[in-house]
């Protein structure tokens, strides 16, 4: 053979322990073919009680048949640190390290395979296609143990690329920044000192502008056909068909069976699915129990005027925080006809449920939207292979989430100072007109509805207010405790000296988990609370259940394609290519609000939160990470794109918010939207400006922000708004200034619907 003609490598290894000797060669011999010095050595040592025996004779394993056997029994069962035995190995009784696991090697007989050949085994990581002009990491993992340096070596085309020495040790690793200079497919020959034989790679390079594809083809379909998911998944099939070196076989095959598939891996995001589904299911029993329609009802009999009723939706919407489309349904069915008989347009009705469900169900860290959010951050962070908690980020990005904050504190206000601008003042004072005139026929028919509902009274179903605020309460303290202990747990087991404050344990937990384990025991005292009552039986309450996880596929869908889009944009360095265009032209201080008005525009076109969040947080979170390691700047970007991403909600004519708020205040769809896009609009370019921009630019603190923009919101309601019939202040400077004078008929600003109407009529009440 070769190697006895003296053919092949010596396979000496510089350790002055077992020191080779002249002119002997150490290639396999025996069965399980025992090679190099150390090993020679140490078997020698061990089993014939002198190193230099073997080391002096290595030949020896292959003349001696018992010596042979033996040799192959020895290296199964010897574990040289740190590898371990091969039987270890096989048998399970060896646990991988997390950088074994990252490497892919797990217990079974695969790995024996790597101890078997580890004198010189090279394992290469490479992407699987490069972007031309743009540096791609490949690793080179060398498994060879000895005590000398080693160097690994690439080379393209015959011309040396780079050289590194790595220290002593095992498993060493060499990362190399490869930047294809051609397009197509080039060949790399990397070379390991002291390794026989070097490893061949192909890499497959495409335009770089080309990366931008899934994101653009997502955003255009988005608009084009108003459907996420369709979008979405032709999103991720255009980055699987560049990342398969344009093949569409493979790139379909992949779309489906390997990056849909990738986030059922992951027990994090397995987590996010399994949260959203309960909740889902545990909103739809409490709706149906008569508990969401009971609370309003407790709260609505300390209504009695008009800005009562006003001021009485707004706080509804903070008792449904947990589901946008529940609040919006459920004040409306309930509120409705109480407030209409008050004095309350529908116009004005549907913009404070629609504003104020969305807004404080996407600000709220334990609703529906709460375990969505969770999963977009800790996965677009993990395409840059950076751990971070989700709900901890959730948190702190709420300060910031200017257009949503002040749209609810603009809200709040306008309610309070109960001034009207154009057009809703005109929708006031046409409501208060027609109820004047209609009032005796509207309460007959009130009076005919009331005695037609009462043979089916008792067929309803009983609206108790605790079966909504037990579960719900109950949902909130489980929650926050077992993230406090579960935190606690973590932070006391690392040893850090951190205070164990709620913040810093939320930040330590595990919050998907902590959420699921409130939603469960929300979830089985509303089995037991509901049928208790006899309200209805255990088997309907699942039936209810079920129907509310189907209520969330959808959303669901759009989050697991989301992270799809994600690993598929990440494989072909998407976020490297737009983060070095950015980072030529653009300071990382005006990240935030490009974001932001990235978010404005295409949840309006696409009429979706978080189908918007779904496709630009895979995007934007990576370029960010790149862009700089500022944790500050990460929180304004995640608060920049789940606040901007809120006007589509509001806004959009396509959204399903917007449908529903018109639907079931039976406002006309026209009226509705002149209404949210009058209010929301300037809010976004308040927001926009004063906000994610110049807070983005670290010019004061995000509680400035609210101060300037709340001072701008009272100054305007105060000067332009005004009371039904009754001139704004702005109006009244007017004609000063043009020497006009009007009799103005005195009125409370709250008053009845009788009063208010009889101003229009000329007559005292």
């Amino acid at each position: 053979m070769g190697c006895d003609k003296g053919n092949c490598a010596p396979y000496c290894a510089v350790v002055p322990e077992y020191p080779c000797v002249a002119g002997k060669g150490y290639h396999g011999r025996g069965p399980i073919q025992l090679s190099y010095n150390y090993n020679y050595g140490l078997f020698s040592k061990q089993y014939l009680g002198d190193k230099m025996i073997l080391l002096n004779d290595p030949d020896r394993v292959k003349k001696d048949g018992e010596l042979a056997f033996v040799s192959a029994l020895w290296f199964w069962m010897t574990p040289q640190s740190p590898k371990p035995s091969c039987h270890d190995a096989l048998v399970g009784n060896w646990v991988p390290t997390e950088k074994d696991l990252k490497c892919g090697r797990k217990p079974g007989f695969g790995v024996t395979i790597n101890i078997v050949n580890g004198g010189c085994q090279i394992i290469v990581t490479k992407d699987k296609v490069v972007s031309k002009g743009i540096s791609s990491k490949l690793t080179v993992a060398v498994e060879r143990h000895g005590h000398e340096n080693i160097s690994v070596v690439f080379k393209t085309d015959s011309n040396l690329t780079t050289e590194m020495e790595l220290k002593y040790g095992y498993n060493r690793e060499f990362s190399a920044e490869i930047t294809a200079a051609k397009l197509g497919t080039s060949s790399y020959k990397i070379c390991v000192s002291g390794c026989v034989e070097c490893e061949h790679v192909e890499l497959f390079a495409i335009p770089a502008p080309l990366t931008l594809l899934p994101p653009v083809l997502t955003v255009i379909l988005a608009i084009v056909t108003k459907q996420v998911l369709l979008s979405l998944s032709c999103g991720v099939f255009s980055a699987a068909f560049l990342a398969n070196a344009y093949n569409p076989v493979d790139a379909f095959m992949e779309t489906f069976d390997s990056y849909i598939v990738l986030p059922f891996l992951d027990p994090g995001k397995a987590g996010v699915v399994v949260f959203c589904a309960m909740i889902g299911g545990l909103i739809e029993i409490i709706q149906e129990s008569g508990g969401a329609n009971g609370l309003v009802k407790m709260i609505a009999k300390l209504t009695h005027t008009t800005n009562h009723a006003a001021i009485v939706t707004t706080l509804m919407s903070f008792c449904y925080f947990f589901d946008d489309f529940a609040g919006i349904m459920i004040s409306s069915k309930s509120l409705g006809p109480l407030v209409a008989k008050l004095g309350l347009s529908v116009q004005k009705f549907s913009f404070i449920v629609h504003m104020m469900a969305v807004s404080v169900a996407s600000l709220c860290p334990l609703s529906s939207w709460a375990g969505i959010q969770i999963g977009y951050i800790e996965s677009a962070f993990s395409l840059v292979n950076v751990e971070v908690s989700g709900f901890s980020y959730l948190i702190q990005s709420i300060p910031y989430r200017f257009f949503v904050v002040t749209g609810v504190l603009s809200t709040v206000i306008y309610i309070v100072l109960n001034k009207d601008i154009v057009p809703m003042v005109t929708y006031q004072e046409s409501y208060l007109e027609q109820m004047s005139l209609e009032s005796p026929e509207l309460e007959t028919g009130k009076e005919e509805e009331k005695e037609g509902s009462e043979s089916s009274e008792q067929e309803k179903v009983p609206e108790r207010w605790f079966n909504a605020i037990l579960p719900l309460v109950v949902l909130v303290l489980i929650s926050l405790l077992r993230m406090y202990f579960d935190g606690k747990e973590v932070i006391l087991e690392s040893g850090e000296d951190i205070p164990l404050t709620f913040l810093n344990c939320a930040s330590k937990c595990n919050s998907i988990n902590c959420l699921i384990v409130g939603t469960s025991v929300s979830l089985i005292l509303t089995l037991v609370l509901i049928p208790a009552q006899k309200i209805m039986g255990v088997s309907k309450c699942v039936e209810h259940f079920v129907e509310g996880v189907k209520g969330m596929s959808e959303p669901i869908m759009i989050l697991i394609l989301a992270w799809a889009l994600g690993f598929a944009m990440n494989e072909i360095h998407t976020s490297e290519y737009i983060a070095g265009a950015l980072g030529k032209n653009m300071p990382v201080e005006y990240f935030p609000s490009l974001v932001c008005l990235i978010g404005y525009l295409m949840s309006y076109a696409s009429g979706s939160a978080m189908g918007t969040q779904g496709i630009i947080f895979p995007l934007v979170i990576p370029v960010v990470v790149h862009l700089t390691s500022d944790t500050e700047v990460y929180v304004k970007t995640i608060a920049a794109a789940f606040g901007s991403t809120v006007f589509g909600n509001l806004c959009s004519p396509i959204a399903d918010t917007t449908i529903a708020s018109a639907l079931f205040t039976d406002c006309p769809l026209v009226d509705h939207l002149k209404v949210m896009t009058t209010f929301c609009v300037p809010i976004a370019v308040l927001s926009l400006l004063f906000g994610d921009l110049f807070v983005g630019m670290n010019l004061y603190p995000f509680y400035v922000s609210y101060i300037i923009t709340m001072v701008i919101v009272v100054m305007v309601f105060v000067m332009f708004g005004r009371y039904p019939w009754r001139r704004s202040m702005f109006q009244v400077f007017l004609d000063r200034a043009r020497g006009v004078k009007r009799v103005s008929s005195g009125s409370s600003s709250d008053s009845s619907p009788s009063e208010q109407t009889s101003l229009l009529r000329g007559t005292a009440v």
